[in-house]
Formats: C-alpha cells, sequence, structure tokens
C-alpha cells in the first residue's frame, strides 16, 4: 500500500442525478451547508448532457469526452442488430480520460464511477458497482486486483451492495422508509471509503460519485414537500459528506461537485409504441408457435404478474427483495423480423423506435433509400397523437442521425419525447385508435436533461469555469487542476 497523502491535486465528486433547482432550493434554504460554502468560493456553472438521447448515454459521453455517436451507448440493455435481441452492456473497449494521465504517471483512484470500465489501475485504485445504481456486471470489481482483499478486509459492504428494497408504489411507506434509510447509510460509508482512499493513497485525482441520490430519487421524488421518509435527507448526509472530502483536502486542492443530470417528477413510462407500431402495419408480433420455449416461458410470466391483484405483486416482489439477481445476458424481442418495418426498444424514460433497416440489421427490411422516408412518416405520425379529449401527447421527436448523416449503427433511430398527457392510465388515443397501461408506475421521479457543477480551484489558481459547459466538456476542468 503507498504512503498516505491527503493532498490530492483534484477531488472530483459526483452527484448522481442530483437536480440543480433542488440544490439551488436547498443551498438557499441553508439545508446544504457544505455546498453552500463551496460555492462561496468556487462558480457554478450548467451542464448539458444528452440525457434527451437516454440516461444511459451521459456517463460515458463524461468518461470519453465524445458523444452517444460516437461511443455508441444509450442504455444498459442495447440493441445487437446483428443478434437481433438485446444485450447487456459492456464499456471494457471504451478509453476514459484518465487512462492518458495513468500513462503520464499519475495516480488515479476512481469510486463508482457508472458505465466507466475497469482497467488497470497501476499505482492508484478504481472501485466499481460496489454501491451502483447502474449495474453492468453485476458483481464488485477491484483494480489492482489485490487491493480486492484490501476492501473486503476493512471497509464495510454498502446497504445496496447485495440487492434493492423492493416498493411497490409511491405508497409503499415502510418500503420506502428502509430505502431512504439505506440510501442515507450507503452515502455515509461512501464518504468514509473515499476519505480512506484519500488517507492511505497518494493519488493526484480521485473521483468518486454518490450514486445514492439517483436511486433515492426515483422513488422518493413525492416526498419533497411530505413530512415522510424524504429524498432531502439523502441529498444532506451526501453533503456533510461532501464537506468531511473537502475539509480533508483543504484549499490546496482543485474541487469539482458535479451531476450530469438531473431528475423531476413522474407517473410512469408511457408503453403505447408497440400498439401504434402494429396498429401501422409497422410491426408484425412473431406467432406463439414460433416462439422458443425461454421465450414462452418469459412472456407467460409477464403476463401472469400483469393480470395478478396488486397485493399479489407485493408478496412476489418483497419474497424476492434483497437478492442481488445476476443480469439478464439476452432478450429477443416478440417481433416477426420478416414482417417488421420498425419495433420499439424497451426503455426506463423516453420511447425508442428502431428501423429493421437492410445491412444494418441481421434481419433487415428497409432500404437505406427509404430511410429517411420512413422515418419522417413515423415522426409526423407521432407528433399526430392526440388522446381521446383532443390532447396531445408527444412533445418532441428527436432524428438522432439527422437527415442527413448516416443512421446510426447502435443507437435508436427515433427518441420520442413524452408530453404529461402521455402519463395517462391507461393512454387512449385515436388516429389510429390504440390503448396502453403505463409500466414503472411506482416510480415518482425520472430523468431531467440539465446537470450543474461547483468548480473551486486550488489556492493560488486562477482558473475560472465557465458559466456552462456539455458533459463532454466538464473533465476539462479536472484536467486543468491535475496541469496534465
Amino acid at each position: 500500500m503507498v504512503s498516505g497523502s491527503s493532498h490530492p491535486r483534484v477531488l472530483a465528486i459526483g452527484i448522481d442525478a442530483a437536480e440543480p433547482t433542488l440544490v439551488r432550493r436547498l443551498i438557499g434554504e441553508g439545508r446544504l451547508p457544505s455546498l453552500r460554502r463551496l460555492l462561496l468560493n468556487g462558480t457554478w456553472g450548467e451542464v448539458s448532457s444528452p440525457a434527451d438521447i437516454g440516461s444511459g448515454a451521459v456517463w460515458p459521453t463524461f468518461i470519453t469526452g465524445n458523444g452517444p455517436l460516437d461511443h455508441g451507448i444509450y442504455s444498459i440493455l442495447p440493441w445487437d442488430p446483428r443478434a437481433m435481441c438485446l444485450v447487456r452492456l459492456t464499456t471494457q473497449h471504451l478509453t476514459p480520460f484518465w487512462e492518458r494521465w495513468r500513462q503520464q504517471g499519475h495516480a488515479i483512484g476512481i469510486l463508482d464511477v457508472p458505465f466507466a470500465p475497469v482497467k488497470d489501475a497501476g499505482h492508484g485504485i478504481e472501485i466499481s458497482e460496489w454501491g451502483a445504481h447502474d449495474r453492468m456486471r453485476g458483481h464488485l470489481i477491484v483494480s489492482p486486483e489485490h487491493r480486492h482483499d484490501w476492501l473486503t478486509r476493512t471497509g464495510k459492504t454498502h446497504p445496496l451492495g447485495h440487492g434493492t428494497v423492493e416498493v411497490a408504489g409511491p405508497r409503499d411507506w415502510k418500503a420506502l422508509h428502509t430505502l431512504a434509510s439505506e440510501c442515507r447509510e450507503g452515502a455515509r460509508l461512501r464518504g468514509d471509503l473515499a476519505m480512506r482512499l484519500l488517507t492511505e493513497f497518494s493519488l493526484d485525482v480521485l473521483v468518486a460519485v454518490f450514486t445514492e441520490v439517483h436511486h433515492a430519487s426515483h422513488y422518493l421524488w413525492h416526498t419533497l414537500e411530505a413530512d415522510v421518509p424524504s429524498l432531502i435527507d439523502v441529498y444532506r448526509e451526501v453533503d456533510r459528506q461532501i464537506g468531511q472530502l473537502i475539509d480533508l483536502t483543504g484549499d490546496k486542492a482543485t474541487v469539482l461537485v458535479f451531476s450530469l443530470h438531473g431528475m423531476r417528477g413522474t407517473r410512469g413510462i408511457p408503453m403505447i409504441l408497440d400498439p401504434l407500431l402494429r396498429a401501422l402495419a409497422l410491426a408484425a408480433p412473431v406467432r406463439w408457435r414460433a416462439r422458443t420455449w425461454p421465450e414462452r416461458g418469459q412472456w407467460l410470466s409477464s403476463t401472469i404478474k400483469q393480470a395478478a391483484p396488486n397485493a399479489v405483486r407485493r408478496l412476489y416482489r418483497r419474497a424476492r427483495s434483497g437478492a442481488l439477481r445476476p443480469p439478464q445476458q439476452r432478450v429477443r424481442l416478440p417481433y416477426d423480423w420478416s414482417k417488421t418495418v420498425a419495433f420499439p426498444v424497451p426503455t426506463d424514460q423516453h420511447g425508442w423506435i428502431r428501423l429493421n433497416l437492410r445491412g444494418r440489421e441481421a434481419g433487415g427490411l428497409v432500404d437505406r433509400a427509404h430511410y429517411n422516408e420512413m422515418c419522417t412518416r413515423l415522426d409526423q405520425a407521432l407528433r399526430g397523437l392526440t388522446t381521446e379529449q383532443g390532447s396531445r401527447i408527444v412533445e418532441n421527436v428527436i432524428r438522432v442521425g439527422g437527415e442527413t448523416t448516416s443512421p446510426p449503427s447502435g443507437l435508436p433511430d427515433l427518441v420520442v419525447h413524452w408530453g404529461d398527457e402521455a402519463l395517462a392510465d391507461p393512454l387512449r388515443t385515436v388516429a389510429p385508435s390504440i390503448s396502453a397501461r403505463a409500466t414503472g408506475t411506482k416510480f415518482t421521479g425520472q430523468h431531467a436533461a440539465r446537470g450543474f457543477f461547483i468548480h473551486r480551484p486550488a489556492s493560488g489558481r486562477s482558473t475560472r469555469a465557465p458559466a456552462a459547459l456539455a458533459a463532454h466538456e466538464l473533465h476539462g476542468l479536472i484536467q486543468a487542476g491535475l496541469g496534465a
């Protein structure tokens, strides 16, 4: 183990999915004193990120310094056009911005940066999925490998490290109380671990991400104004830990606290794309006889769970709670590819549509010459969707590759931003007349597009951050503090 030093050159702290308007409000109310103190000596800035494509795109953009069209990542379960199925994401092929600094001899500490590849950390240290919100691998990884023993021998396990708390919905107060408590404790333990990394290793840079706010926000957003287990308590614990880390590093280190995207309220995830594409004769379901036995079992399981009473579903969730289940590696979609022109990709927020494009998809039907024409047809159909009361349900449609560039290889072709009317349950539309129930109604918080940063340069440095940065530019503030 390297002899300790409490004065790295850069301390970069991510608060995953922290909402900037909420942070500013809590700072103004004096409820986040550590961030308030940091802001008095630093600069507040806005962070823009590709959250308009999907929350899964934001961390790879930060990590690589490149946009989604370059790194091709938007989801933890992306579409593989060669296998014609969803596959578990791997990011080992990515080159993180800190890799060059390692090669220059700098000791870099990485703690739970979401979606980050785990490389040879050299004389630094990297810890991945210790208490992650997004699990790619499903298990803890430490580099160098011999420091895994140091972590497990001397550190505590994150409360969410072995599984998540199953929450039935926004009124499941017992589960929400447990979740809030575990997220607060997780933030405290994360702060303790970051302190140990700073005191027991001679690090030039530490990049540590508090993932607890992200996890809690999905379930506890509705508690912001309620006298119940609150999301604000999680924010305040993170703030306490940040204060201790800043005190430890002193004013000789550059400090960057940031969020790549925010959060807002929600009532679920619209599921109208599948019936819409079927009604437009663009997607055809695979026949029962053509399905494999695992696919039949998956469909039956899903159907039974959807039809079961709420009380039965709550018992099922609680029976499975606390177990860290291995991530699914492959998921096949229930479409007949010989008849499907366009299909929805499963999503946790925005609507994603992919064309079954010849030369890109293994079972492609759509000629490239007709690609833009088909995208335009879908765009118009989506923007024209209205409820039975005449309200539009689509706020915007993004054509990811643009109208003049080549179709994206890995990303969805179209991203649908839903309006508030799309959250009706059930959602019923006209022209065409279709109906669908929302999913994910237990979530009361959903991703928002904008993040923030607070930057305080080391004493004696005159570096001043701009008023706004894109996610792919944010690491420049870390680089300036390191002097690399």
